[in-house]
């Protein structure tokens, strides 16, 4: 019986320690990590959120290469800090963009979204755009 609460009292400890070893996995973290205004179901567009439903949304549904370099250009000009290929990505979707290139140019925009958009929304979401 004793080595039963023994073998137990381990196993609940070793779980702790994995637990506290992984704090993305917890409810703790989660807590910790910034909530904002704007974004969610319910809430109003975030600044860059509302102009890439806009603006970028209907540039990329247009086909319109200048259009599109045109939005890809501006996001160029507004790199957030820590993003350091945002803007060469977007110069980089630009340029496809205004050589006829659009899935190269969508490409682009799927690139620096894989890198830096989970991080924006967890982060800075609600930055002026």
């Amino acid at each position: 019986k004793t080595e039963t609460a023994a073998a137990a009292a381990k196993a609940t400890a070793a779980a702790s320690a994995a637990a506290a070893a992984a704090p993305a996995a917890t409810g703790a973290a989660q807590a910790g990590e910034k909530k904002f205004e704007c974004g969610s179901k319910g809430q109003k567009l975030c600044p860059m959120q509302a102009w890439m439903k806009s603006t970028m949304a209907s540039a990329t549904s247009s086909g319109d290469g200048e259009k599109i370099a045109a939005a890809l250009q501006y996001v160029a000009g507004k790199p957030p800090p820590g993003m350091g290929s945002w803007g060469a990505i977007s110069k980089a979707g630009a340029a496809k963009a205004k050589a006829g290139d659009i899935d190269g140019a969508k490409a682009s925009c799927k690139q620096c979204h894989d890198l830096y958009k989970e991080q924006y929304k967890k982060t800075m979401r609600d930055r002026p755009w």
